[in-house]
């Protein structure tokens, strides 16, 4: 039988397998291998034919065969602690895209910033032999140094206490001072912050980068409160900090991030603060929700698209091989700022609730909004 008429057969009854192709164009089975892999320089002629059998076959590689030959899967895991925040959305669709060009396929995890689940992910990614690894951590995770010591990988945003592992992290620390620095020159002099969970080093090093800028123009932090990285925990921090004497307030808040700014917008419209007439309010990470606040948000702008992606280029240079430094490299991103509509300069005279507050528009029938259990004026 000649090579045409076996190409042109149909496919074995049991299923084609690779000695079915390498039969078929007439070549041995480590040639198919090598066509099929890539690894290997093949002749173009031969490796036509051995394309022509694969299509007229219709041969699918056997991916667990192959991964176990090769010790390789082609998958990268992914650890995120929040799936709800949309920062952290934005930096999985940026390492998925870059994963993929490259030939991977990602396997995503949600530690709800909960440790033991974090743990157990972890163990799962192990178990499931991924070839690398990118990790936002969970607040508190103290995982560093407890995975294999060949697996690739690299810590993103969020770094455990004595990683040893390559990380990604956004100048924190400047983008607090481009935050202060921007309510400065609109005549704001006394600023307040709204903290994250200083369990977290990026929640320590926003607060710190906040009081650095502060207290270098020669000025005194106005307020301070920490709390979690999400809405609710901005509400909670402006509803306490506006059961002070309107005297005393803040005439501009930084937020710990966009999350926690958003809460502080909601908060304020529901005591009739307005924002930024009586009280300006800068976020941080520039979420795609933050240009659709009401009023606009301010904020300092991650490059998140950069980040996931630079975090995925670490590690596939780890898992190739192309990278011979020592693991450990910090790679740190600048971040910019955007100035939107909840900042403005600070308001002269008496502060204070106003008349519209949550009782005054439910007697005017004005609907109210529900957002996680909690009331919000609409704009």
């Amino acid at each position: 039988m000649s090579t045409t008429q076996r190409q042109g057969g149909a496919a074995p009854a049991g299923g084609v397998t690779v000695r079915h192709v390498a039969a078929a164009a007439g070549v041995s089975i480590g040639t198919v291998s090598h066509v099929v892999s890539g690894r290997r320089r093949v002749a173009d002629g031969t490796r036509e034919r051995v394309e022509t059998a694969i299509r007229s076959l219709q041969y699918r590689p056997n991916r667990l065969a192959r991964s176990l030959l090769e010790r390789r899967t082609q998958t990268v895991g992914m650890l995120i602690p929040d799936v709800g925040n949309p920062f952290f959305g934005e930096l999985a669709r940026a390492v998925e895209r870059a994963a993929r060009a490259a030939g991977y396929c990602v396997v995503f995890g949600n530690s709800e910033n909960d440790l033991d689940v974090e743990a157990r992910y972890l163990v799962e990614f192990v178990e499931r032999r991924v070839d690398g690894l990118i990790v936002v951590a969970a607040a508190g995770s103290s995982w560093a140094g407890r995975l294999p010591p060949d697996l690739a990988v690299v810590a993103l945003d969020r770094v455990p206490a004595g990683s040893p592992y390559d990380t990604v992290i956004v100048d924190n620390r400047l983008g607090m001072e481009l935050a202060v620095a921007h309510l400065a020159e609109l005549g704001h002099r006394r600023i307040g912050f709204l903290g994250g969970d200083i369990h977290l080093a990026i929640g320590r090093e926003r607060a710190s980068g906040f009081r650095a800028a502060v207290t270098g123009r020669g000025l005194r932090p106005a307020w301070r409160s920490t709390g979690t990285f999400s809405l609710e925990s901005g509400v909670r921090q402006v509803e306490r900090l506006l059961q002070a004497d309107a005297a005393e307030w803040p005439s501009a808040l930084v937020a710990a991030n966009d999350l926690i700014a958003l809460g502080a917008l909601l908060a304020c419209r529901q005591a009739g603060v307005a924002v930024p007439d009586e009280m300006s309010v800068v976020g941080f990470d520039d979420i795609p929700f933050a240009g659709l606040a009401f009023p606009p948000l301010t904020t300092v702008r991650q490059p998140i698209a950069h980040l996931g992606a630079t975090a995925a280029e670490l590690l596939l240079d780890r898992m190739r091989g192309e990278c011979t430094e020592p693991q450990g490299r910090v790679l740190t991103v600048r971040p910019d700022f955007v100035i939107r509509g909840s900042t403005a300069p600070p308001r002269e005279g008496p502060r204070g609730p106003r008349e519209s507050r949550h009782a005054n528009l439910a007697r005017a029938g004005e609907p109210m909004l529900e957002v996680r259990g909690m009331t919000a004026v609409p704009p």
